[in-house]
């Protein structure tokens, strides 16, 4: 079974506009972390609740294009006392 050319391109272009889509995802992360004042910033999160204690006029949420915001847990599995969660500050 030979793949024509054409298909080859499609194939290439689709991987081509997911890596870049993860690649804008995690270079949006990273920029968001390293503002941590921003985080206090009200906010929706990708679960639809609101976060965040400080409303201001034009400012950039700390949310990336696909929702993900600091207060969202953490994807690693990080250990707490019992009964408590762990939540950045400013997240409620």
């Amino acid at each position: 079974m030979t793949m024509r050319f054409h298909d080859l391109l499609v194939k290439l272009a689709a991987r081509f506009g997911e890596f870049r889509r993860t690649h804008v995802e995690l270079y949006e992360r990273h920029y968001i972390l390293l503002e941590p004042w921003t985080h206090d910033i009200l906010h929706w999160g990708a679960d639809g609740t609101l976060h965040g204690s400080i409303a201001v006029g034009r400012a950039r949420p700390p949310v990336t294009r696909a929702g993900w915001c600091p207060c969202r847990p953490l994807d690693a599995a990080v250990s707490a006392p019992e009964g408590e969660r762990l939540r950045p500050r400013g997240c409620v």
